[in-house]
């Protein structure tokens, strides 16, 4: 009989050092340069996963462990929303739909393809704002064990947070005991970390469940408060150090101090963060985005070894267990 997914992906990271993608893409979608200049990406599970093999090679120094990423689809494609213009609920529904879908099967396809391997890649369902939880979760009836976790991209769909909340996705999340990943926009904006805390932070305690917020950054002065909160983590990865513009010479010293100081009190709370193909739009001046992921990684490790933490790769794989199945749970 088959081993279920969660408990196999679950047993493997027990027992190897991983890398986990926590906030991933994948599939095709048309961008927007700030020159509205036109930029269309495709990326596949196969070569999302062949990206991580490479990366945990280079950087946990552990040939032939275990990969296992969270793959995130967007909620729609950016033609069928052009900019400023409204959602079609009908349209995006639909389009979320069939991406989830298309994912799991993917991802399924790919578990096959390596089943005697530790290429374990397994979706993150992005929720649908237009639809209550229960009737989502109809669509994938017989699935769950499939899914990573459940993502909220409030932005993306012109969402505020406290209608995922009425909507029910955070019982749902309850109730399949997944962890939630939600994009956190910049201050100011529908989905910052000001509305995260008022209307999601109590329903995560109240519940019991776990959340991931995703995009806070290095430099985020909110990171220390939000890692205190029951229930919540945090990505760290090079998406964050990228898009911050926090690498460079000479290296920022004391915010790698600071770093290193929030790894040491927190480091079951921070989880890697790695968003591809997004970072690999080039700047303005041309300079390629992720031309710096290397760096920005082992920014995180020499960090971490600045930390004096036992692993200095608990970053990358340590803490995932307690993240994605609940540290009560253990590798059951």
């Amino acid at each position: 009989m088959t081993t279920p997914i969660r408990r196999r992906v679950s047993a493997v990271l027990a027992d190897r050092g991983s890398l986990v993608s926590a906030h991933e893409h994948a599939g095709s979608e048309l961008m927007y340069h700030h020159a509205e200049a036109e930029h269309r990406y495709r990326q596949s599970v196969d070569e999302l996963m062949d990206l991580l093999s490479a990366l945990e090679h280079r950087h946990l120094g552990r040939p032939g462990s275990a990969v296992g990423a969270l793959i995130l689809p967007m909620p729609y494609y950016r033609q069928f929303k052009p900019p400023h213009t409204p959602v079609d609920p009908a349209t995006c529904s639909a389009v979320i739909r069939e991406r989830n879908l298309r994912l799991l099967d993917d991802c399924a396809a790919h578990r096959a393809r390596h089943d005697h391997g530790g290429s374990l890649p397994m979706a993150a369902l992005m929720v649908d704002p237009f639809r209550d939880a229960r009737d989502f979760a109809s669509d994938y009836a017989g699935r769950r064990d499939e899914v990573f976790a459940l993502k909220w991209h409030p932005p993306a769909s012109d969402t505020p947070v406290e209608r995922l909340v009425a909507a029910g996705y955070l019982e749902l999340a309850a109730a399949w005991d997944l962890p939630t990943v939600t994009h956190c926009s910049p201050e100011g904006r529908l989905g910052d970390l000001a509305e995260l805390t008022r209307d999601a932070l109590p329903e995560v305690a109240r519940l019991g469940v776990r959340m991931a917020i995703a995009h806070l950054g290095f430099l985020n002065p909110g990171l220390e408060e939000v890692l205190g909160a029951p229930g919540i983590f945090a990505d760290l990865g090079p998406w964050e150090a990228v898009c911050e513009r926090t690498l460079g010479a000479p290296p920022p010293v004391a915010e790698d101090r600071r770093l290193a100081a929030l790894i040491a009190r927190h480091a079951d709370r921070l989880m890697f963060s790695l968003d591809t193909p997004w970072h690999l739009q080039p700047w303005d001046d041309g300079r390629v985005l992720g031309a710096t992921v290397p760096e920005a990684m082992e920014r995180i490790r020499a960090a971490q070894r600045l930390a004096g933490t036992p692993d200095d790769g608990a970053l990358l794989a340590g803490n995932t267990l307690g993240f994605l199945f609940g540290s009560h749970r253990g590798a059951a």
